[in-house]
C-alpha cells in the first residue's frame, strides 16, 4: 500500500504549507478536518486549499470567534467545494475546549493569546484573564472528518483521550520538547500515546520557536467515515 512506503521527513516550515503534498503522498482524501485550537482561523485558507469538504473548528476563546467565522466565510464558503457526505455541515464552529469528557474548564488567557490553555502556564508566561468555558470531547463533533489538527498548548493528551482515533486517518499535533504548562504533555508523551495506539510518525515540522514541533501521525487502519 502507498501509505506504507512514506518515510518520515523533517522540514523547517509550517505544517499547513506541506499538508496538501503529504495527503497526496499518503493517498488520503481530504474529506474533513477538525482543528482543536483554531484561534482566529489562520489555517482556514490552507485547509480549504487541501480540498476539505468539511471543517470543524474548536476554539474556546470567545474573542476569536468572529474572526474565525469570517475566515470560514471568506475562504471555505466561497471555494465551491462539494458538500460533505451523509448530510454533515460543511462548516462548524465549536466554542469549547476539547477534553476527555463533557464539563467545564478554566481557560488561562496569556498576553500572547495563541499560548492560552486550559492548563496553568509555567513561568515566564503570565495569565491576564481566566474564562470558564465548556469542554466537549472531539468524539462528539468529529463526524465526517478523517484528519485531526491539534494546537492545545499542553493539553494534547486530554484532547486525544476524548478523540475516537479509530475514525481518523491522519493527525497533526503540535508538541513541545519540555512541558510549558503545569501537567502539560510533551513531544515524548504524545509520541508514547500515539505509538501505543499503533500510529506512526510520517512527517514533522519544527517551529521557529526552539523545541516546538508539529508532528504528523498516520493511523494503522482504514477509516470508515
Amino acid at each position: 500500500m502507498r501509505n506504507q512506503t512514506v518515510a518520515p521527513e523533517r522540514v523547517s516550515a509550517r505544517w499547513e504549507d506541506h499538508l496538501p503534498d503529504l495527503l497526496d503522498k499518503l493517498g488520503l482524501p481530504a474529506e474533513g478536518a477538525i482543528q482543536v485550537g483554531a484561534h482566529r482561523g489562520q489555517e482556514v485558507e490552507a485547509l480549504t486549499r487541501c480540498g476539505f469538504r468539511r471543517l470543524v473548528m474548536m476554539e474556546p476563546n470567545g474573542d476569536h470567534l468572529p474572526a474565525l467565522r469570517e475566515q470560514l466565510r471568506l475562504h471555505h464558503l466561497s471555494a465551491g467545494l462539494p458538500e460533505p457526505e451523509l448530510g454533515h455541515l460543511a462548516r462548524e464552529v465549536v466554542a469549547a475546549c476539547a477534553g476527555r469528557e463533557r464539563g467545564q474548564a478554566t481557560l488561562n488567557v496569556t498576553p500572547y493569546d495563541k499560548q492560552s490553555s486550559m492548563l496553568p502556564p509555567l513561568l515566564p508566561m503570565a495569565v491576564v484573564r481566566q474564562d470558564v468555558v465548556p469542554v466537549i470531547p472531539v468524539s462528539e463533533v468529529q463526524h465526517g472528518c478523517n484528519v485531526l489538527v491539534v494546537d492545545a498548548q499542553g493539553a494534547e493528551l486530554e484532547v486525544l483521550a476524548g478523540t475516537d482515533l479509530s475514525r481518523l486517518r491522519l493527525a497533526v499535533i503540535e508538541g513541545s520538547e519540555t512541558a510549558r504548562y503545569s501537567g502539560g504533555s510533551t513531544l515524548d508523551s504524545i509520541a508514547e500515546h500515539m505509538t501505543a495506539h499503533g500510529w506512526r510518525e510520517v512527517a514533522s515540522w519544527p517551529h521557529v520557536r526552539p523545541g516546538v514541533v508539529d508532528v504528523a501521525w498516520l493511523a494503522p487502519w482504514p477509516t470508515p467515515f
